[in-house]
Order: structure tokens, then sequence, then C-alpha cells
């Protein structure tokens, strides 16, 4: 597999003949049918069928959007080229002219005009740059440190990554188009990447980018936002909104290459509640089990795993195990015994089991390309689970084989070439161990990290972004990494924090716990032999850093968990580029900002990640103000600044109108309570319109909310002079009453409350509120029962 070379359209024969009425083409001398679907609200599905039937292979799930009028239309030229219009009449979208659809022996292209000024984006997990103008790349899930030269893994870009959503974002002026490429086999595009060369030797070559793929049935989904806060909702609910998850798993979350014992996990526990850190996620490596054998506790360190793991629990520690796909071959082992006597092993070309080198030595792999497999992985989880263990970690699912040839292995009972399930393998491993958990304990939300992954992953799993290193060019690509993600369709993401790889140092550890401390998922990991960098192993200047950055995450945890939930039932991303919630300008182009990010519609964050500086320049988009946490002032938007961090803070803004709920107090434990929270009002006695939100909270635990246990209220808050007026409306309390603390932001002679049993004006009292290592002191309301 060559990474970095792509198909070219010189290699392909393109539409001769079209005819407009049956939609059927003729390629290469071949018959190929057009099959064009308006699936509503601006989602397009099309298809295109060759003389021989091809079956779909892909099993992403795609979804059923909730169906409105389209506003825009598909048509084809007389060359079967795209023509894609809006509601206006003015083209959003074209192919170039007889040159729109080719094919080369299996391999099929679609290539398409692009105007001046287009940008690029989404693609899923790559660190090819934020905007991916000019780039030819390939989607194929690799395992980075077994496929790539490990020096380029330190500080270079290695394209393909771990997981692959062939999607591409198309983004012209302030409007958003996306495509997605529904094929499971190795997807290719190219964005312009030679365009420079060929305009240089021939003028008149058209500007262009193409894609397709090397086999497959030619599937592509094509979607208008107009807004990316739109398109990126739409394909979220395409590919399948992400569960809201355990309140646990947004935590924190410790791990190690070598912890591998109930006595390692015990003394991390105690270490966190002894310096008063908040903690989570107590993770296992590969070292806990017995020989490397999946589904297994060597004994010498879990001497009763459901015993050990009840001790955790009960200390409210969530034990996250790794798992991956290899299973040992081994005559005596009961997993291997049993997965041969159900034959669901992939198959060689000789139809004898694939092996494998991995971690136990010879190893085989489920193939979960067929259900009955998929069945009986669930079952192995379903009793992995019923010892205790909170979540599962699923790694080496590239699949990685170690230094065997991959084409080898084969899929349903060996009829399919490894092509084409290779991409969707996680997939299939991330669907079956959800599964079992499922069937371990029905009615408790489970919680899945995998390494690799497909479109559609995030209805069974979160994603880390992998192998990575302790240094400045990985904490500086984590973000635009992380953004594209989120607008692929994987919102539940983060990368190893402050990088597994290599040895960290204070600085470093520090900087990344500031940049890293609001991504979705938030994970201290490190690999065997390396500088301990648990939040106290340097010592206790960098320890109140991290500390302070931890408490303020479960802090703002409501927050979080609230953007889950608007995920869940929308499909709106989490971290988000400052064009999500922006429209770029000519003053301020926000297409061209990859190291600022948004977490929900009302915190920016500007990490500082440079080496040796504590300035930045950060952009402030919208006309409003922000308020500057990290300097405790409200500042001007619609511009660019310069601001400076000191050791415990970080350039960190919440805008203008915003609502934040946020925990009362400083955090020092995992005991979190989602009803008993601050109401943080970002308003100002200048600021204009109403400010409007909704809170919503839960068990955390459970699928109870999905039965009306779930309490919600709306309030509405406005300025008047000098009162600030709060409007409490819409409650509804499926699950307990909430307490709730109003904390403002400037200083209000009078706030008045109304919507609850008896309107009451309020008094402010006093509140210090450290968020960001600055005393801040605002004016709060005192407590009131909303039920």
């Amino acid at each position: 597999m060559y990474f970095q070379k792509i198909r070219h359209p010189s290699n392909f024969s393109f539409v001769s003949k079209f005819n407009d009425s049956t939609h059927s083409a003729t390629v290469a001398g071949k018959h190929h049918r057009f099959v064009l679907k308006d699936l509503g609200s601006d989602v397009f599905h099309l298809q295109i069928e060759g003389p021989q039937p091809l079956p779909n292979l892909a099993q992403s799930d795609l979804q059923r959007l909730p169906k409105h009028p389209s506003l825009t239309a598909i048509t084809f030229g007389p060359k079967g080229e795209i023509l894609w219009h809006g509601a206006d009449g003015k083209p959003l979208l074209q192919s170039l002219a007889k040159n729109a659809f080719g094919i080369s022996g299996k391999a099929w292209m679609l290539q398409f005009q692009r105007p001046d000024g287009t940008q690029f984006y989404g693609q899923g997990e790559k660190n090819n740059g934020f905007e991916k103008s000019g780039k030819r790349t390939k989607f194929w899930n690799t395992d980075i440190w077994g496929d790539f030269h490990l020096h380029l893994c330190i500080n270079e870009v290695t394209d393909p990554m771990y997981v692959s959503v062939p999607y591409l974002i198309v983004k012209q002026g302030n409007s958003y188009l996306g495509i997605l490429v529904d094929n499971p086999y190795p997807v290719f595009m190219d964005t312009g990447s030679n365009y420079l060369f060929r305009r240089d030797l021939d003028p008149s070559e058209p500007s262009t980018f193409w894609l397709g793929a090397d086999e497959g049935l030619a599937s592509v989904y094509l979607l208008s936002g107009p807004s990316l806060h739109e398109l990126t909702c739409k394909f979220q609910q395409l590919c399948g909104t992400t569960p809201v998850p355990p309140l646990w798993s947004l935590g924190h979350h410790q791990c190690r290459w070598g912890y591998r014992s109930y006595a390692d996990l015990a003394d991390l526990d105690v270490k966190f509640r002894r310096n008063k850190i908040p903690n989570d996620g107590l993770w296992l490596d590969i070292d806990y089990m017995d020989g490397f054998r999946v589904f297994s506790f060597d004994k010498k360190h879990f001497p009763n795993p459901a015993k050990d793991l009840g001790k955790l629990n009960k200390q409210n520690g969530h034990v996250v195990p790794i798992l991956d796909p290899g299973v040992k071959l081994d005559k005596q082992y009961k997993v291997y015994q049993d997965g041969v006597r159900s034959n669901i092993f992939c198959e060689n070309s000789n139809g004898d089991r694939y092996v494998g080198f991995v971690w136990p030595g010879k190893t085989v792999f489920p193939d979960f390309s067929i259900k009955e497999a998929r069945a009986w992985w669930a079952k192995q989880v379903k009793a992995f689970a019923e010892a205790g263990v909170s979540g599962a970690w699923l790694d080496m699912n590239d699949p990685s084989v170690g230094a065997v040839e991959l084409d080898d292995m084969r899929f349903n009972h060996g009829k399919l070439p490894h092509t084409s399930y290779h991409n969707q393998y996680a997939l299939g491993m991330a669907q079956a161990s959800r599964e079992g958990f499922l069937a371990a304990r029905p009615n408790e939300r489970p919680f899945l990290l995998a390494r690799s992954g497909f479109t559609g992953q995030s209805k069974y799993s979160a994603i880390w972004t992998g192998d990575n290193y302790s240094n400045r060019f990985h904490m500086r690509k984590s973000i635009e990494v992380t953004l594209n993600l989120a607008l692929s369709g994987i919102p539940f993401n983060g990368p190893d924090v402050p990088g597994f790889g290599g040895n960290t140092y204070p600085e470093l550890f520090t900087a990344w716990y500031k940049a890293g401390f609001l991504f979705p998922f938030l994970r201290n990991h490190a690999i065997m032999d390396s500088t301990a960098q648990e939040p106290w192993a340097f010592g206790s200047r960098p320890m109140e850093v991290v500390r302070h950055y931890i408490r303020t995450r479960y802090k703002l945890l409501p927050y979080l968990y609230n953007l889950f939930i608007d995920q869940e039932e929308r499909g709106a991303a989490i971290l988000r580029p400052l064009f999500y919630d922006f429209e770029d300008t000519a003053k301020l182009p926000l297409g061209q900002i990859d190291d600022q990010f948004l977490v929900g519609p009302s915190l920016l964050h500007a990490p500082v990640y440079k080496e040796g500086t504590r300035s930045r320049k950060v952009v402030l988009p919208g006309k409003n103000k922000w308020f500057a946490a990290h300097e405790n002032r409200w500042v001007r938007g619609n511009r660019k600044i310069t601001t400076t961090e000191n050791r415990l803070s970080t350039p960190l803004y919440v805008r203008e109108g915003a609502i934040v709920p946020m925990q009362t107090g400083v955090r020092t434990s995992n005991e979190n309570d989602l009803g008993n929270i601050e109401l943080h009002l970002f308003l100002n006695r200048s600021t204009r319109g109403t400010a409007s939100y909704q809170y919503r909270f839960d068990d955390g635990h459970t699928f109870d909310y999905r039965q009306g246990k779930r309490t919600a209220f709306s309030l509405n808050v406005t300025v008047k002079g000098q009162a600030l007026r709060i409007q409490v409306y819409d409650i509804h309390n499926g699950y307990r009453p909430a307490n709730v603390r109003f904390v403002v932001y400037d200083r209000f002679k009078k706030v008045e409350v109304e919507g609850l049993q008896k309107s009451a004006e309020l008094a402010l009292k006093p509140l210090q509120w450290n968020l960001a290592g600055k005393t801040l002191r605002c004016g709060a309301t005192t407590a009131v029962t909303i039920k």
C-alpha cells in the first residue's frame, strides 16, 4: 500500500454518452446508471451502478434524517456532470465538464470544479494541516508506529492515520457543502496537490478536486448546510449521533503502559485523593493479562478480579482495561478454543486461520465482518464486564498484526479481500464490544475508547488520537486533528496528555494540560520506561497548575455534559473551529485559524503552545464583547489582540450573553452533583438582547433519561439599565429539583428572578471563584430551588 500515491484522472476513462431521461451513461464502452435520491433537508445520495451489480459492503449503518423539503437541487449535465444549485439558482458545486465520472479497472472517480477561494476541511483524523487545500490523501487505517519509520512519528506528518472517515467539507465563502464517500475500500482525495505544477505546464488546465475509491460501489452522499453548524448536525445525524456517555467518562483519566495490578491502581487512587485532584478513570495496559491473553487477568496481579475491582468501584474509581482483538494461538486457551469451535476467526487465501504476530506471539483475529464473530466477541465482553470493569479500551484494532502482510487476512470466511473490511475492522469491534457491555448491564451507559475507527464510529465508542509524542509538535497538532474529527462525525475524542512517547518535562507537562483540559476526552498516558508524568510527578509547583485545570474541568462538567446532550439530540459539535459559530470576514478570515477553538458556543480557548513565551495573538470573533477569564475583564470583540498568560492562567474567553452552568465551589474529588449548580451569567450593563439557555441533568449513569427521568428548565436573561432580569420557564422535574445559584459579571443594582413558584428579588452577595489562577470577584444571588 503506497500511502503518498493516489490515482490520477489521466488514467481514467470518463463518460462519453449520457441519457438525461434514463440517467444512463457509457463509460469505457460499458453501461452505467446514475441513481440520485433526494433524502430531504438538502441531503442527496448518488449511486452509480455499473454493468455488474456490486453490493455496498459499508457497515456504517447510516441513519435517516428528519425529512424536510430540500431547498437545493441536483441535476445532470450532457456528460453526466453533477450540477448542484441553491434555492436562488446559483451554482453550489459542479463537476468538471466532460470529465465528471470516470473508471479505471475497478477504481472510480468523481471530479469537480474548484473555484478560487475554495477551502477544504474534515477528512476525519489527519495531521496534514487543518485546512486541506493542495493535499492528496488516502483513507487507510494504519498502526502509525508500526507502518511509518519511528523518526517520522516524532515530529512529522504521518498520513494516513488510525481513523478513516472519507468525508470532505467544501467551504465557499460562508457556505458549506459536505461529500461523504460511502465505501469501505481505500478511498482517495486530491484537493489540488499538483495544481500549480499543472498550470505552469498548461495555463488552460482547469482547477479541480477529485475523489474516489480503489474499488467497490460508487456511492456518495452530498449535503448542504448552508452554515457549518447546520452541515455538521446533518452529517452527524446521518452517521448517527453520539449517545450521552456516562458522566465519569468526561472526567480525568490516568493511564500508563506498566500499570498492571490492583496494587498499582489502589496506589494511584490514594495519591489522587491525598493531593485532592479529581480523577475518574484508572486504566490498565497489556501487562494485567495472563501472557497477553485477551479477557484474562494475571493472578499475580489480580488474585480475585471481581473482589479487587469491587474495592475500587466502591471508592468511585472506574477501571478501564485494554482489550486487543488478537487472540493468542494457544490450544489450551479457552477463548481460542471457543473461537475455533465457533469458526469466527479470519482466514487466509488457503482457507486456514490467518496468523499475525503481536503481543501474545502467534495470534488469530475475529472476523468482525460477519455477525457470528461480532456475537461471539460480545459474549466474551459480557463475561469480562461482569467481573466489574467499568469500560474498555479497544486498541490495536487498525488491525495491527505486527510484521505480517495484511493482504493475507481475508474476511467473510475468506470470501472477501482484506481491502473490503480493513477500514471497518475497528467499527465492528466497537459495535460488538458495546453489545457485550449492554448485555452485562442493560441499563448502564457503556464507555468504550478506540484507537481506530470508520464512518459512524461515534455511535459505539470515543476515539483517542493514538500514539503521540511528548513534544510541542504533537501538542500543536492535537488541536487541528481533534477539530476535524469533530466536524467528521466523531466529537468524543482527544489526545493523550502530555504525550505518550518520549519524555515530558515540567514546562511541556503544564502547557499541554492547559491546552487540553477542555478537550472532550482527557487522559494522561505514557509509554513504559518514560519519565513519570502523573500530576504530582514533577513536584508541587507543576502539580499546582495541573491540579487547577483538572479541578476547573470538573467545575465545568455541567456545561460539558449539556454539550453531549446537544450532540445526541441534534448532532452539534463539541470542540469547534471559530467559523462554526462565526462568519468569515475580510478583516478576520477565521478559516485560517487553527490554533484556537470553541468549546460549545460559549467558551473560546487560545492556548499558548510555543516554547519560551507566555504571549500570543488571539482573534476574538463577532461584534460583541468577550469576558477574558484569565484577565478578569471584559474586552471588545471583532479584532485581533495580544494577550499574556501567567504560570497558572491560560487565555480563556467567555462569549457575551453566554450562560454557563458549573458545579459549586472548588472540586477536589470526583463526587459530582449536576443538580446543585451555579449558573454564570456573562452579561454586562451594556449587553443588548436576551441571553437564553436550557439546562438539563439526570443521574449521569443510566438510560433512565430516555424514559423521561431528566430535569430540564430554560431561562431568559435581559439587562435593563442597572437591573438584571432572570425568567425561568419550561420547568420539567423528571429527575429531581435543581438547586441553583446565579453568578453575575458586572455590578448590577438589582437582580430579579421570575417564573418560580414565587417571584423574588434577591440581594447580591460577594462570591469568589477561581477560574484561571486569579481570584475573580463577582456578584451572585442567593441560592434558589427550581422545582
